[in-house]
């Protein structure tokens, strides 16, 4: 389904300027369909992130994610942490308008990776309850 097709809510631009703009330390935000289409994305201007690779790279880790845990935990996958020495990237299921989707945060190391769960999860809640 292309990106086009996918209607871009207020609440959503809303939910992402947010955290954008009281979280300094996040520098990407980014939601795709599980299928790999960019919905809406943000990063910052020193990233030089394409929205089409982010959404394919975002859907190709929750896939693996989430067979993973099929596998093994007999559980689908909530969220999945990647850490580095410069920051941390977190990746939700959750769903958009109907759509089974991934949200991707990144953010650096001085945004602790509890807090960074946290705001993460909280906008995933948002985006869960857009109607």
């Amino acid at each position: 389904m292309p990106n086009n097709k996918i209607e871009v809510k207020a609440e959503l631009l809303e939910g992402i300027k947010d955290l954008c703009e009281n979280n300094k330390e996040v520098f990407l935000v980014s939601l795709c369909t599980t299928d790999g289409f960019s919905i809406k994305s943000f990063a910052s201007k020193d990233l030089s992130a394409e929205p089409d690779k982010l959404a394919a790279m975002s859907s190709t880790i929750a896939a693996l994610s989430d067979s993973s845990a099929k596998q093994i935990l007999k559980d689908q996958f909530n969220i999945t942490i990647v850490e580095s020495n410069s920051g941390n990237m977190l990746l939700v299921s959750n769903d958009y308008l109907g759509l089974p989707c991934v949200l991707t945060v990144a953010a650096k190391t001085s945004m602790s990776l509890a807090t960074a769960r946290y705001k993460t999860r909280k906008l995933a809640e948002i985006i869960n309850n857009i109607a």
